[in-house]
């Protein structure tokens, strides 16, 4: 898989920022990184799934580590933006790869709960032994010395949230929609317009 999209920093405080589009599920995973220290982070990475077989598909996800090894970038986190329903999260997988620290919002604990009743699934996803951290609204981390701050924006899920990384790159789950130039629905159950 190769670079959809590069946006190169434009100076201190701002990360490098390579889109990779997967063809399959038309999303677009994030490899952000600082420039000055080489620590990255990938958000919202797809985990492939060949229905044919039913198993799933790492090359996509594999392809991109190869880019971050090719590039030197170290890859230190593993975001999700909220839980995805229209693909399988390679949230997991990339954890025991690359002994990443993954993380998403805390409020993914009230769409568990929501997803176990509605699907009647008891233990099927439990974010407490799923993710490393649960960042709450106004959290702040880094990725290298680059400042990230979390976000709480609902609407597409109950617990969407967007990293702002250094001063000029936001990723906003899936409230805004390229190419469509318009905004995400908010049909997923908790989702609200």
């Amino acid at each position: 898989m190769s670079p959809h999209k590069q946006s190169h920093s434009r100076g201190t405080g701002s990360a490098d920022v390579v889109g990779f589009y997967d063809d399959d599920t038309g999303s677009i995973q994030y490899l952000v990184s600082d420039p000055q220290t080489g620590k990255g982070a990938l958000i919202d990475a797809v985990m492939g799934f060949d229905p044919a077989h039913a198993s799933i598909d790492p090359q996509g996800v594999s392809k991109i580590i190869e880019y971050a090894r090719d590039t030197n970038i170290d890859i230190s986190w593993i975001l999700d933006t909220h839980p995805h329903a229209d693909h399988l999260m390679a949230s997991w997988y990339l954890k025991q790869r690359l002994g990443a620290v993954n993380a998403i919002g805390e409020k993914v604990r009230d769409i568990a709960e929501l997803w176990r009743k509605l699907y009647h699934l008891p233990d099927a996803f439990r974010p407490e032994r799923d993710f490393d951290r649960l960042f709450g609204d106004g959290e702040t981390f880094k990725i290298g010395k680059l400042p990230v701050r979390v976000m709480l924006t609902p609407g597409h899920t109950l617990g969407s949230v967007t990293y702002v990384v250094g001063s000029d790159a936001a990723f906003v789950n899936d409230t805004f929609m390229q190419p469509d130039v318009g905004t995400a629905r908010a049909d997923f159950p908790g989702g609200s317009a």
